[in-house]
């Protein structure tokens, strides 16, 4: 995706102007040279149909045809932008996609939307369209007949666009964190995806989406990687978690005070979608089946019991024992346990908000949202 910073863009232009006009002043120095001194090879090097403008003229007539001469070319000039124009209109406002309009979207930076001053391309957006659309066509010639659901054009269109922005404010994100991924690690997810193909990985992702390796890379391993770094980096960061620690502790706290119902603890604060509706219940399981640290604190817990915050990957759990089963020699194999999980920052909500919060144009007709909406 394009960093060009549409904010910028009147600056970027002026300088452009002032590169423009001194090119131009080496270009009249030229035609000050060429006037003095290189009137014969200009006309020697000219076909002998030819009359070289220069020659027999008075100064009134070299400057009437140079007149001539600027007049044509601002003429072609303006052709080419009026032409641009009706096309830049053809792709907003009419939807055009033929082989015209996907030239000039791939070779002028037009923008779908905007994020914060960045440009997000329309070329992108047109061809991770075209990408969705290959692979329902796909998913429907693989049916054999079944029924499959497609969504709408319209939600086809929002979804893409949406995707984009949330793509561009994911880099924005990642950035402020110092995130990067390095080749190395997209190859290294590249090839659990071909391990797992049995060999056919490129073969299925040319016949899904359209794309070779390298457009697989950069459009969806790339990005993947990019939001679990983000993903670990907010986990790390203090000015996010330390509320979030701080009220597990508040609720450790109440879950051990005398008489406390931790069942209706676990409905009120747990966020684990699997079990807070049960009460926080896991039933039994055996070593091997939690992570790491949840594991080591319910097996050296007593029924009854609750336990201290810990910490996980997915957060910060308080831990009630309620059942144990030993083997034949008295050692604990099972443990049931129920539990409360204040869940840490999730990724998809941290970026869901700052999307929000984002400056975001869209100059697109998205079907659903009716006109191009600016925000």
């Amino acid at each position: 995706m394009s960093d060009t910073q549409l904010d910028e863009q009147p600056n970027d232009h002026g300088g452009h102007d002032h590169a423009g006009h001194d090119h131009a002043g080496h270009d009249h120095a030229g035609h000050d040279h060429a006037e003095h001194g290189h009137d014969e090879h200009m006309a020697s090097g000219m076909s002998d149909g030819a009359v070289a403008p220069a020659a027999g003229m008075g100064d009134a007539q070299k400057k009437l045809l140079k007149t001539l001469g600027i007049g044509l070319a601002c003429s072609l000039g303006g052709v080419l932008v009026i032409g641009l124009i009706v096309v830049t209109v053809g792709v907003y406002k009419g939807g055009w996609n033929n082989a015209l309009t996907s030239a000039v979207e791939h070779a002028v930076p037009l923008p779908v939307a905007s994020v914060n001053g960045h440009m997000v391309r329309y070329a992108d957006y047109v061809d991770d369209l075209a990408t969705v659309h290959k692979f329902f066509a796909k998913q429907q010639a693989d049916a054999n007949g079944q029924p499959v659901q497609v969504p709408s054009e319209a939600d086809l269109r929002k979804g893409v666009l949406e995707r984009l922005i949330q793509k561009q404010v994911l880099e924005e994100q990642a950035a402020a964190y110092k995130i990067a991924v390095a080749p190395a690690d997209i190859d290294a997810e590249f090839k659990k995806i071909a391990d797992q193909s049995g060999g056919s990985a490129e073969k299925d992702i040319q016949e899904m989406y359209g794309w070779s390796i390298a457009q697989f890379k950069d459009k969806v391993l790339k990005t993947y990687i990019l939001q679990n770094k983000l993903g670990e980096a907010l986990a790390a960061d203090k000015a996010l978690t330390g509320p979030l620690e701080a009220k597990a502790q508040d609720v450790d706290k109440q879950a051990k005070a005398p008489g406390a119902d931790f069942a209706a603890l676990a409905k009120q604060y747990s966020g684990d979608p699997g079990s807070a509706a049960q009460g926080g219940d896991l039933g039994y399981f055996a070593k091997g089946t939690m992570v790491k640290e949840f594991e080591e604190a319910a097996f050296s817990m007593k029924v009854g019991q609750v336990s201290d915050v810990v910490k996980t990957q997915f957060g910060w759990h308080i831990i009630k024992v309620t059942g144990l089963k030993k083997d034949k020699k008295g050692v604990v194999s099972e443990v049931q346990a129920s539990h409360i999980l204040i869940t840490g920052p999730a990724v998809d909500t941290f970026l869901a908000e700052k999307v929000k919060e984002a400056r975001v144009k869209r100059y697109v007709d998205d079907g659903v949202t009716g006109a191009a909406e600016k925000k």
